[in-house]
């Protein structure tokens, strides 16, 4: 069976978007660690930082046609860093806020699978987490169904 639409997009997010941020790919810094669900903080190893993860989704779906809808989907990237290399762990997360933002502006439709692509918001911890650091963006994605692929 075909992949639905909703998987496609997260595991195109997965394996291609955030794992081409690279200082090769001309970002900031090199993606570590990148995977759907989220690991705690203290469970990653600084060899594993920086790292996103695909978390929690919400999902609105409105009917066009009788087999056909257009969905909305929240997507929450979870972020962490740390403060190696001389940087505060809060300019590593400003590097990371911004590669990740460049790398989902590069490409909006995620490969066609999505209609468009937009940044909602962005919520930082509140500095306490030192020596690392922490994000989340939530990133609104539609996409409209073909035929009687979900």
């Amino acid at each position: 069976m075909a992949n639905s639409k909703r998987k496609s997009i997260l595991n195109y997010l997965r394996d291609t978007t955030l794992p081409g941020i690279t200082v090769a790919g001309g970002y900031s810094q090199d993606i570590k660690t990148v995977e759907r669900g989220i690991r705690p903080l203290d469970a990653l190893a600084d060899s594993n930082l920086p790292a996103i993860f695909i978390g929690k989704t919400i999902e609105k779906r409105q009917n066009i046609t009788r087999n056909q809808y257009q969905s909305f989907i929240t997507v929450f990237l979870v972020g962490f860093v740390d403060g190696s290399d001389g940087a505060s762990p809060q300019e590593a997360l400003d590097d990371l806020i911004g590669d990740t933002t460049k790398a989902l502006e590069t490409d909006r439709t995620l490969g066609g699978n999505a209609k468009w692509l937009e940044m909602k918001n962005v919520t930082t911890d509140d500095g306490n987490l030192g020596p690392r650091a922490a994000f989340v963006m939530e990133v609104e994605i539609s996409y409209v169904t073909e035929g009687i692929i979900p």
